[in-house]
């Protein structure tokens, strides 16, 4: 099978694979080369696959979707994280984690700050009609 991993920028992976172990929404799904095509919704999570040599990656997603047809494994996702080994894998995620987390901060600060704005805008355009 042809495994294509594809984030919103590019295609993240294209590698031969005769094995690929997912997490769907209702639960896990290994495809072999001659399952029935499918389609299904992933979730967070890890994907593991296996080369036609046998040595075994894990990509590390954020959901998204898979489609099997025919030969092919399409997979769609907002971010992907591609290795061999779970522990880069592991630590990549938690850094984007935290990064994550870090902008949604500043964006709920910037948020905030912008809403006080609006309120004193406000609060200083109905001072204005009330004068006599």
């Amino acid at each position: 099978m042809r495994m294509e991993v594809f984030v919103p920028s590019r295609t993240h992976v294209l590698t031969d694979v005769d094995l690929v172990d997912v997490e769907t929404d209702d639960g896990r799904l290994t495809l072999l080369p001659r399952h029935i095509d499918c389609v299904a919704a992933l979730v967070a999570g890890l994907i593991r696959y296996r080369g036609g040599d046998g040595d075994e990656g894990y990509l590390g997603i954020d959901g998204g979707t898979l489609v099997k047809i025919g030969d092919r494994v399409l997979i769609s996702t907002p971010r992907a994280v591609v290795g061999r080994k779970l522990g880069s894998i592991h630590g990549e995620l938690e850094q984007r984690r935290r990064e994550r987390e870090e902008r949604a901060k500043e964006a709920q600060k910037a948020l905030a700050r912008l809403e006080v704005q609006l309120a004193r805008s406000i609060f200083e355009r109905e001072s204005d009609f009330e004068r006599p």
